[in-house]
């Protein structure tokens, strides 16, 4: 007898990556988005949540000066597939106003959360992942 095979629906699943890190490192940074790119790539809701030195990934042409990490794509191409994807950028806003980077210096189509609306959102998503 054949064994039947399940084809898994992800598109009901909804997973938060947290990115802290920005060019201090960025491997890490990089990680963060083809985590998220990985999972949006199979339907699951992604958001990427930038706190830290993180924030700065999102300002206008940050990502073009970051060296490749080998054997990944880069930073840009991985954050505009995400988004062009249909997966969301978001920015924590006290660690943006500590850093003094004013709002309409980053990409577009980037979300700017309080810290109560991330945890609300930590809280409703089925997984979080830090990186």
């Amino acid at each position: 007898m054949a064994k039947k095979t399940r084809t898994k629906r992800y598109s009901d699943k909804s997973f938060i990556v947290v990115g802290t890190h920005g060019d201090e490192d960025v491997e890490k940074a990089t990680m963060a988005f083809a985590c998220a790119g990985a999972s949006g790539a199979l339907g699951i809701k992604t958001k990427i949540f930038l706190t830290g030195n993180g924030v700065k990934l999102a300002q206008k042409g940050f990502a073009d000066k970051l060296p490749q990490v080998k054997g990944m794509a880069s930073i840009k191409e991985l954050m505009t597939a995400f988004v062009e994807g249909g997966g969301a950028l978001q920015v924590c806003i006290p660690c943006l106003e500590s850093r003094g980077i004013r709002k309409d210096s980053f990409i577009k189509g980037t979300q700017f959360i309080n810290l109560m609306d991330f945890a609300v959102q930590t809280m409703d998503a089925d997984r979080v992942f830090t990186c």
